[in-house]
């Protein structure tokens, strides 16, 4: 007996709805499964995929005194302000968390940059967190020093792919290619500033709990290890839908 017309349209729904299912399922993917972080009362937590070095401590950037401490007490009374700076309204903020010498951290980097040009709603903060060893504080140095004359990225996009050679002269070299003053760069690259820079980094990935490169911390959830793009993606939605982030110590869901 001949389908009718109707029939076929049927079957032919049947079939594109079994083809786009999959599709479906993978741009919803799973539910993330959140842990709280210890300390911070609506921060979470969510382990990703592979850590390139485990360090919480960076060795030689900021010993324990008393003003390590109270760079601690000021993080976990305003974790925002501290890991993500002034935030501007309508975005999701984001902290990416990146050594040099990660070899995943290149593909986190790249990902994030991307998802700016492409109009991602997101406001980024970068962290150098040179865990690595003294190749990678090197490296992380002179990108923060050549945020000081506008020209972090494309030195942080360099660096990601190429190894940074020592000495004052490879420096001053590596200036003149970004278009920088070669002797501010230097001066830069050595000066307290930096050494702060550093210090606050890795103070913030301590108050978080951060263990190693590649970290990011997307709104109030931190993420631990590489991700891709489409899970990071669902979750700067999950968190543009969150509304109001958990800042200044407080936790949003007490009451009073």
């Amino acid at each position: 007996m001949p389908l009718r017309r109707r029939d076929l349209l049927i079957a032919a729904g049947l079939v594109g709805a079994t083809i786009a299912l999959p599709r479906l399922a993978r741009l919803i993917g799973p539910e993330f499964s959140f842990e709280q972080i210890p300390g911070l009362p609506g921060f979470r937590r969510l382990s990703a995929g592979s850590l390139s070095g485990v360090q919480v401590a960076l060795a030689g950037i900021e010993p324990a005194n008393e003003h390590s401490l109270r760079r601690q007490q000021s993080i976990a009374n305003d974790p925002c302000g501290a890991g993500f700076g002034e935030q501007p309204p309508g975005l999701v903020p984001v902290a990416v968390f990146t050594d040099y010498n990660c070899p995943y951290c290149p593909t986190l980097s790249g990902m994030v940059i991307d998802l700016i040009a492409t109009g991602a709603p997101i406001a980024v903060t970068w962290h150098d967190l040179p865990v690595l060893g003294p190749r990678s504080v090197a490296a992380a140095r002179a990108a923060i020093a050549a945020g000081r004359q506008d020209r972090y990225l494309p030195l942080h996009e360099h660096l990601m792919h190429r190894v940074l050679r020592p000495g004052p002269q490879a420096l001053r070299d590596l200036a003149r290619r970004f278009g920088m003053d070669p002797e501010q760069f230097l001066r830069d690259e050595a000066s307290p500033e930096t050494r702060e820079r550093l210090a606050h980094s890795n103070a913030v990935a301590a108050g978080f709990g951060i263990i190693g490169t590649p970290s990011t911390l997307v709104g109030r959830t931190l993420v631990i290890g590489r991700i891709d793009r489409g899970r990071l993606e669902r979750l700067i939605a999950l968190e543009q839908q969150a509304g109001a982030m958990p800042c200044g110590g407080h936790n949003p869901d007490a009451p009073g």
